[in-house]
Formats: structure tokens, C-alpha cells, sequence
């Protein structure tokens, strides 16, 4: 069984499923890497095994949804297309339902699906769906490049966005060594506030507080985007539902968890940390 991180979370939900949910899986990515040079292996098995893997170490999910950017080429379905099969070829057969949401990335997914048609394999637009949590929470599922159907937004209580921006942070130890993190986000919004900015018109959705949750990606090739080039920033070339949520104004209502669930802080504690420690990082005194 692997030892690596686990970038992502699971939900039991209200018709007795085990949702395993993860994001940018960008199977494929590697025949990018290929054209510039960097040879590396094909990685379909590997993220497979992982997907596996952690279905089990999380006490046995028995469906799975990846929040969009499965795929990571764009523009060629050819050179995807085979490294797309051989993945969920692999983990189709572990779970009841296997739901892709498509991201900026899956062009011709639905292509590709179609070739190889699996009755329990369903692709869902950038939009999203709901599922309803054990506990009775709607929880909107979706990649984020995209505005959920406004009905959805209303009937929401909490968003889990694929990565997109895929979040991550640098951590600096005593010695100076310096290492880039994959990060879960939860980010509280005001769900009025939030349904107006996105919606630019009064939706009728109940006021109050909402935590938007934001996936690391889950390919073991990539990191992320450090997390202060994302939230205290505006988003609008980013094209994320986050630009909606005016982040950058609400820094000490996002925290930062590692993927094993440790807490880091809101990000304006994680700012002035940063600010203290500066640019030359940490000064040691070996003496």
C-alpha cells in the first residue's frame, strides 16, 4: 500500500454511499512533459493505485467523484486518450459510482468515455451536483473555473471546489530548507454576499456563513501554486468562483490544513508569520 499523502477527503452521505473526493488528477500530464523534454514513465497506473489505495485507507469509500481536470491535455484527445482508459479502466471496477466533473482541461472527455463506455462512469459539466451528507448537508460539488446553476447555489450548504488553483504552501524549517506543501483551504464566505458578487443580481439565498472547501491536486507530479498568490489576491485571470468570494478581504476566514489534516492557521496569522520571517528566511545561530 502507498505511503504517500492522501490529497483529498471523503464524505458519508445520506443514501449510505462513501464518497471519496478528489481533484486535478491531470492524468496525462506527462506526455506534456514529454514534448519539453522530461522523460518520465506513463503515470496511469500510479494515480490509479493511489485512488485504490486510499479508498481503503479511508475506511473503505465505495464511490468516487474527481472534481474536474482529470485529463491534462488540452487540445490532443490522441495522446490522452489512452493514458484516460488505462485509469479508469483500473478504478472503475472498486466503486459503485465513479463521477467526473469536467474542468478547464477535459476537452473531448466525453469522447474518450464514449469509446469505452462504462455503465457506473458519469461525466457531469463544470457546473457540478449535489450530493446530501449524511448529517443533511447539500454539499455542491464542482472544479470552480465555472458558476454553479444558481438553483444549486441556493440549495447549497457547503462547496467543495476541485484545486483549479491547486493551493499549496511553502514551509521554511530552522536549517533553511525550503519545501512547497499540497494544502486543503476552507474558506467561510457569506453565502448572500457570495451568491450576488457571482450572480451580479439579489438570488434569494439564505445570509449567513458557508465554507467553501478547496482541493489540493492529486497528481504526485505537481504541488500547487502557494497559497499567497492565490487568496490575497484577485482572481480574476484565474478564472475561479473564488474571485466572487473578494478572498483578499476575508484573509482571517481561511485556513490552511496539510493533507493530514494539520492546521496551520488563517492566512492572516500565516501572513504575519511570513512578514516576521522575511524574505532571508529564518537566522540560525550554530554557535
Amino acid at each position: 500500500m502507498s505511503v504517500e499523502e492522501f490529497r483529498g477527503i471523503t464524505v458519508d452521505s445520506e443514501d449510505s454511499e462513501r464518497w471519496l473526493l478528489i481533484a486535478d488528477t491531470h492524468v496525462g500530464l506527462e506526455v506534456e512533459l514529454g514534448k519539453k523534454g522530461v522523460r518520465i514513465p506513463s503515470q496511469s497506473a500510479r494515480i490509479a493505485q493511489l485512488v485504490l489505495d486510499f479508498a481503503e485507507r479511508t475506511g473503505g469509500a465505495t464511490s468516487l467523484a474527481i472534481l474536474g481536470d482529470v485529463k491534462h491535455e488540452i487540445a490532443s484527445i490522441v495522446e490522452s486518450a489512452r493514458e484516460v482508459r488505462e485509469f479508469l479502466d483500473r478504478i472503475s471496477g472498486r466503486f459503485n459510482k465513479v463521477v467526473l466533473v469536467k474542468g478547464n482541461h477535459d476537452g473531448n472527455l466525453d469522447l474518450i468515455l464514449s469509446s469505452d463506455a462504462k455503465p457506473n462512469v458519469y461525466l457531469i459539466d463544470s457546473r457540478g451536483f449535489i450530493i446530501r451528507s449524511k448529517d443533511g448537508k447539500n454539499l455542491l460539488l464542482l472544479h470552480g473555473n465555472s458558476k454553479p446553476r444558481i438553483e444549486d447555489f441556493m440549495n447549497a450548504d457547503v462547496i467543495i471546489m476541485g484545486g483549479h488553483t491547486h493551493p499549496a504552501i511553502l514551509i521554511q524549517d530552522v536549517t533553511g530548507y525550503v519545501m512547497r506543501a499540497p494544502v486543503i483551504v476552507k474558506v467561510r464566505v457569506d453565502k448572500s454576499v457570495f451568491g450576488k458578487n457571482m450572480y451580479n443580481t439579489e438570488i434569494g439565498a439564505t445570509g449567513g456563513p458557508m465554507n467553501v472547501i478547496v482541493l489540493p491536486t492529486f497528481n504526485p507530479l505537481t504541488v500547487g501554486m502557494d497559497v499567497f498568490e492565490i487568496f490575497p489576491k484577485d482572481l480574476v485571470e484565474v478564472e475561479t468562483i473564488l474571485h466572487y468570494a473578494r478572498t483578499w478581504e476575508i484573509l482571517s476566514n481561511i485556513e490552511v490544513y496539510l493533507t493530514d489534516m494539520t492546521y496551520l492557521g488563517t492566512m492572516d496569522v500565516l501572513a504575519r508569520i511570513r512578514e516576521e520571517i522575511g524574505e532571508g528566511g529564518y537566522e540560525v545561530n550554530w554557535l
